[in-house]
Parts: structure tokens; sequence; C-alpha cells
């Protein structure tokens, strides 16, 4: 199944860079120049002569003065080009539960119907997101849209026992709010306030800063340490690993969860795939 949906994928790609291609050639004659020149020199105009990654990974402790477990997660890619421009891209996400008896991540795929409520905060692209600001070791702010998420897990078992299908029934009730998440104590602390709730804190696990460009489908390096941006095959594994697991249903990894639709699907696995170098 994954080498056919590999397959797939490529000659989705292939396809898209042939039409990209003719219909760049139709619109834009070379008319005589070297096309190679035409392109190497735009590129040059426009290489990337600085890049830098900051990323955050929390665990959320309390939601005000009640005690939560949940994660957090937050990025900031910054790229510095030939022309003077600079782009940046900085999501962030937060997810959290008060349910005290069955953890998000890790939890037992039980074979009985249940009912989960948890919470998430999603930054898209922070207004500001910046080292050193105002005080803090790390500041983002920005709108974040906040749900409260109704997870209905139906087990479908044969004359066994054995669970032959998972039927899943998800209510989300959304909003959208200002919010700030600043990074403080030598990076070992975090709040998060959104406007409407109560503040999130907690504290930092892992942050790390590198002068390099940042891959988010890059699913094992924390394991291995690595420094390659390449999403490989291992990558694809991990999520294949975890496919099908939900919030309080199996090992759900938020950072696994690409289209945030709160559990590892087929969307998740394709867009890994579709990075594979």
């Amino acid at each position: 199944m994954r080498r056919e949906l590999a397959t797939v994928l490529l000659a989705l790609v292939m396809i898209g860079s042939l039409s990209f291609a003719a219909s760049y050639a139709q619109a834009f004659p070379m008319k005589g120049r070297n096309m190679f020149n035409h392109f190497a020199g735009a590129y040059m105009a426009n290489k990337p002569i600085q890049q830098s990654w900051v990323q955050i990974n929390g665990i959320i402790a309390k939601w005000g003065s009640t005690n939560v477990t949940g994660f957090l997660a937050a990025q900031t890619r910054t790229t510095l080009f030939n022309n003077s421009n600079t782009r940046q891209l900085s999501p962030a996400s937060a997810t959290w539960t008060t349910d005290k008896f069955r953890p998000m991540v890790n939890a037992v795929r039980t074979k009985e119907n249940l009912t989960y409520t948890i919470y998430s905060a999603r930054l898209m692209n922070a207004s500001v997101a910046a080292l050193s600001y105002e005080g803090n070791d790390f500041f983002m702010n920005g709108t974040w849209h906040v749900n409260t998420v109704t997870i209905t897990i139906t087990i479908i078992l044969d004359d066994n026992g054995n669970i032959t299908r998972v039927n899943r029934n998800t209510d989300v009730v959304p909003t959208k709010a200002y919010g700030e998440l600043n990074i403080t104590n030598n990076w070992t602390k975090f709040t998060l306030t959104i406007n409407g709730i109560d503040p999130l804190t907690g504290t930092v696990r892992r942050s790390m800063m590198r002068q390099m460009q940042f891959n988010p489908f890059k699913i094992t390096e924390d394991l291995t340490g690595t420094t390659s941006d390449s999403v490989t095959k291992a990558d694809l594994a991990a999520v294949a690993k975890c496919y099908g697991n939900m919030p309080g249903w199996g090992n759900y990894e938020q950072k696994m969860d690409f289209n945030f639709n709160y559990r590892i699907d087929i969307a998740d696995l394709a867009t890994v795939a579709a990075n594979v170098q």
C-alpha cells in the first residue's frame, strides 16, 4: 500500500511539474536567450544567505488553577535573501485536556466506547516572533484559533472480541482570539495567554536554535539527532506506526497531525510521503 501511495504521489508531482513547465514556456518564450542563465541569474539574485530556526516543545501543566495534561509546540523559521527580503513563518499549537484518567498520548486502545474532550489552540503565523523580546527569552503573538473538541469513539468488535472498525465523531466548537506566548526563566518556563480563557502554563521540555532551514516533515529528528532536513523513509515509518491513533486512544503525536484534525490519518501519511527524498 505504501509503495502504491508513493508511486501515485510521484506521478502527480511529475505531471504537475510538466504542466507548469509547459505553461511557463508558452507564457514566457525565451526568444534566443540561454534558459539556464536566465533561471540561474534569477536564483542567485534571490538566493538565501541566512536561515535560522527556533523550535520549542513544552508540557502544559496548568490551565489557570486547574491541573491539566497537554503539549505545546512552537517554531519560527526566518530566511534572509540576497535581495534583502526577509521571510518568516511562525506557527504554534497547544493541545490539552482536563481528563485525569486517560492521557492524550500512549493511551490504551480500549475496546469500550468512549467520549473524550480536549482543547486546542493554533497560531498559523505570528504577528511577532522574536528572541529576547521585552524581557522574554522568546515571544510570539497573534490571532489563535481556539477549539473545544469532543471526540466520540465507537468500537466495533467481531465475535472473538477483536477490533474490526473504529468509528469517530468529532464535534468542534471554534473561536478566535488574540494571544501571546512568553518563554522565560532561561528557556525553562512558558505562559500562553489567550483572551477569553485562563492562561496556560508549563515547562519547556526542549528548545533548539539553528542556522539552517527547518523541514517540518522531519519526524525522526528528535530520535536521530541529525542536522539534515531531508525527509526519509524513517519519517514515513514513524507516522505509519501511529496511523489511526487519536487523543486518548493510542499513541497520538501532535507533531504528526499535519492537518490538525485530531487523528493520524492518510492525509498525514501522504504529506510525509510526498516529501521523502
